[in-house]
């Protein structure tokens, strides 16, 4: 735990995990601890997206696109110690460039644009209900493509408690290990991620737009209230410092979120009318999934003088996310113009890193991380929903009728099961570093 002497303001040095740290006082009314952070990450993402097709009576998975995203971002954050173990903290992610690019797969070294059923769709995203509409190809997306966004996204503020902090007792002997027994360290966190009235992240400025090479950018402000809750627990030996942290969040989207019904004419044919039926208010709009995950972890200090606040070292970790199913911005999202429902999945991802305290005031940390993602549908939205209570729902399916049943932002080509979308073969690195100035 970070702390401060009340009568010097100077950060004392840190016996817990990095993971259960909290900028906070020694003393319980007048101490008082600012901790000022700025961490870069530079990632990448690549997902092989295949679709479902019909082939001898059997649905089977063909290669269709290779998906590639690069995010370089900046996270600013300041912690303040209110008291002994009480943490107050803000932050904000800034988005230098977060581009996606994407061409049709190649399989055995040919691209399968010749023979995409992308390219060579024939299905009309109202349904085939009129055979007319079916009658000649309609691309689907644009290949080779390309989006990209830039700006803030959307702060958060929360608080920290060290419930169970030994630290301080345990610092004040001359080997804070001398009797065998470990340093135990457990907080509880909560934050609230504040959706600004800002220009939101909009997928429909690309769609057919998103040409290679294009010049489109978009903000990256979502608009949504995220209410997130965890708990940490590390135990330090004197070399071995393990961890475990559990954590989980949902998220409510407000007014002014992005919103599928906002442009209308690249749905359906019901989706004129059904976006303006109450019963689909706010149905087709942003719908962030809820997570749960947990870490598993340990430090191991390779150097360190506990009185003269130095100290060196490894962090390994590994972390698991389940992800819930939601209507999210994904891979196929700036291709399609549209939010589309996903189906849940898990992310588990592994981090080996290096954290240095080289002076009381100042630290460090650079980490590497791999992971991958479950492979999940990306198209799975609903056909509709029974209003009239028949145990049916009427759908136009491209026959040109009135259907308020039906959901305005299904679409016939992608959410069909047969037809869908699904995301497999993603793998997920990224590096980063961290400094942190204590006062």
């Amino acid at each position: 735990m970070r702390r401060v002497l009340p009568f010097l303001l100077i950060a004392m040095p840190a016996l817990a995990a990095q993971v259960t740290d909290v900028a906070g006082s020694m003393d319980e009314s007048n101490g008082f601890a600012l901790d000022l952070q700025a961490n870069f990450q530079h990632r990448r993402d690549s997902t092989r997206i295949r679709r479902e097709n019909l082939q001898g009576g059997a649905i089977v998975l063909v290669d269709e696109l290779q998906h590639d995203r690069t995010l370089d971002q900046f996270e600013f954050r300041l912690s303040v110690g209110l008291r002994r173990g009480l943490e107050l903290h803000v932050f904000a992610p800034y988005v230098l460039r977060d581009t996606q690019d994407w061409d049709y797969a190649t399989v055995n070294g040919q691209s399968v644009a010749a023979t995409s059923t992308l390219a060579n769709n024939t299905i009309s995203i109202s349904g085939c209900g009129n055979p007319a509409n079916c009658a000649s190809i309609q691309p689907i997306v644009v290949a080779p493509g390309h989006s990209q966004r830039s700006g803030f996204r959307d702060p958060s503020v929360g608080l920290a408690w060290a419930i169970v902090d030994e630290a301080p007792e345990r610092f004040s002997a001359s080997d804070p290990f001398a009797a065998g027994t470990p340093v135990t360290t457990w907080v509880l966190g909560a934050d609230y991620t504040l959706p600004l009235p800002r220009s939101i992240d909009d997928p429909s400025a690309f769609g057919s737009a998103a040409v290679a090479g294009n010049s489109i950018t978009t903000q990256a402000f979502r608009r949504a209230h995220v209410f997130a809750a965890w708990t940490a627990f590390s135990k330090r030996f004197r070399v071995a410092d393990p961890y475990v942290l559990l954590r989980g969040s949902f998220a409510i989207p407000v007014k002014g979120s992005f919103d599928n019904c906002g442009n209308p004419g690249a749905l359906s044919e019901v989706a004129p009318a059904n976006c303006a039926n109450p019963a689909w208010r706010d149905e087709t709009r942003y719908q962030p999934p809820f997570q749960v995950g947990f870490a598993l972890g340990s430090e191991f200090v390779v150097a360190e003088d506990v009185r003269g606040g130095t100290k060196i070292a490894f962090d390994v970790r590994g972390d698991v996310t389940w992800f819930g199913p939601g209507r999210d911005y994904n891979q196929v999202s700036d291709m399609l113009g549209k939010l589309t429902y996903v189906q849940g999945y898990v992310n588990a991802i592994g981090s080996v890193g290096v954290y240095g305290r080289f002076a009381r005031w100042a630290t460090f940390r650079v980490y590497g991380t791999a992971g991958v993602d479950s492979p999940h549908f990306l198209t799975t939205e609903s056909i509709g929903k029974d209003l009239d209570g028949n145990g049916t729902v009427d759908v136009s399916g491209g026959r040109g009728i009135a259907a308020p049943e039906q959901n305005p932002t299904y679409d016939f080509r992608l959410d069909q099961p047969g037809h869908r979308l699904r995301a497999e073969d993603v793998l997920i690195w990224s590096v980063a570093g961290t400094v942190s100035l204590s006062f």
